[in-house]
């Protein structure tokens, strides 16, 4: 049976955005069990050296993961300034830049990103304008990695409701304009993986 719990959490903060008071169950090293720091890793395909934005980065979970990953810069977006605190608390590495900005309203100049991923936040934003200032953010052959969670009946007890999530066809149909997807897999019962580079 669905806990409708989180259903009233996201409606009680703007409707999609992951709930402040709840910001510890982003720190659950659970979630490794979802998607694991090597299947991250090779999603990314990184040589080492990439400037990467993490696209809802939420208290830094994977932003701090990410950066011991690349000597380049690694952005840590996110439109709560709450979670940046609670981020500054626990540290960070010092390639990382926290970024205070909606996901459709991405901040960072023309070609200055590798890479950039969306864990879990996809959901949250996905504009057109954000959409088209994210593809111009990357240089020529940048890719953009988002894991979500799937709207399947299986799925259905874990993270947002069930009317904000996108299949990742509708992932794939709704980055095309500006990405081509190279892959598009169901990681478990709970999460898939979308990888698209820029056009």
């Amino acid at each position: 049976m669905h806990d409708d719990t989180s259903d009233r959490a996201h409606d009680q903060h703007d409707h999609k955005l992951f709930p402040p008071e709840r910001a510890h169950l982003l720190d659950d090293e659970s979630r490794l069990s979802l998607l694991s720091e090597e299947t991250l890793a090779e999603l990314l395909a990184l040589d080492g050296n990439e400037d990467i934005a993490d696209l809802g980065s939420g208290t830094g979970f994977w932003t701090n993961r990410v950066a011991r990953w690349t000597t380049g810069t690694v952005y840590g977006v996110d439109s709560q300034s709450v979670m940046h605190e609670k981020h500054r608390a626990h540290g960070m590495p010092a390639n990382v830049r926290l970024v205070l900005a909606d996901l459709d309203a991405l901040p960072l100049p023309p070609a200055s990103l590798d890479r950039a991923f969306s864990v879990n936040a996809f959901h949250e934003a996905h504009a057109p304008e954000g959409l088209a200032r994210l593809a111009a953010a990357l240089r020529p052959g940048g890719r953009l990695v988002v894991v979500d969670w799937r709207r399947a009946e299986e799925a259905a007890e874990t993270g947002p409701p069930m009317r904000f999530r996108l299949d990742k066809e509708e992932v794939s149909e709704t980055l095309s304009p500006w990405f081509a997807t190279d892959f598009a897999e169901d990681l478990n019962a709970l999460m898939y993986a979308v990888v698209a580079v820029v056009r």
